[in-house]
């Protein structure tokens, strides 16, 4: 039975015997913690354009990302998961379909594909695969909003809290992820639309 008591569409947490930080009891502790480390991140990579070679995005610079986002509290972040979960390919194939996911995303221009639907199918593939234990779907937000900096696109400013929670944001958020896993993306790219840095705010 998981410790913090998951929402719809979240990978539980069966096992805290990674969990650094000792006493939380909540998962409002926890994801304050959380936050804080990601937090961080989010101003090494997105308060200026980063260069190619402090984001590199090859297969190490993103388990390096999971873990400068987690690795203050989680002793598995950054280490690929070796089992499987409710969701993600299985983990043995992790390793191969990141490393293909990375090769397309360096195609994907040449092809015509603006930033934003880009920044979306890295987004969704990376939530996909599901690689960690945990903080897949923050991991891979990121990663798409690092992708945009680096080619000086604006960046979606998700509502981060409200979709980690039960909310009407966070439904249509799994809704357009499900759509997406049919190859659908019309409704995920039309909510990295509406929260891209400079739209009008949604009502």
């Amino acid at each position: 039975m998981a410790l913090f008591e998951p929402i719809p569409g979240e990978t539980p947490i069966d096992d805290v015997s990674g969990l650094k930080i000792r006493g939380i009891t909540t998962r409002s502790e926890l994801s304050e913690f959380e936050a804080r480390n990601i937090a961080k991140v989010a101003l090494k990579y997105l308060a200026a354009r980063p260069s190619r070679r402090t984001a590199k995005f090859d297969f190490d610079w993103c388990l390096k990302l999971h873990r400068e986002m987690f690795g203050e509290v989680w002793d598995w972040a950054g280490k690929l998961r070796t089992h499987e979960l409710s969701i993600g390919v299985k983990f043995y194939l992790i390793q191969d379909q990141l490393a293909g996911l990375l090769e397309d995303l360096e195609s994907w221009t040449g092809f015509g594909m603006d930033l934003v639907e880009q920044s979306t199918q890295l987004h969704h593939r990376a939530v996909q695969i599901h690689p960690f234990q945990n903080g897949n779907g923050r991991w891979a937000r990121m990663l798409g909003n690092i992708w945009l900096k680096r080619n000086a696109a604006p960046i979606i400013v998700w509502p981060e809290q409200t979709i980690e929670n039960v909310s009407e944001i966070r439904n249509r958020y799994i809704a357009a992820i499900k759509s997406a896993d049919q190859l659908d993306y019309d409704e995920l790219v039309a909510l990295h639309r509406e929260f891209q840095e400079g739209h009008p705010t949604p009502s």
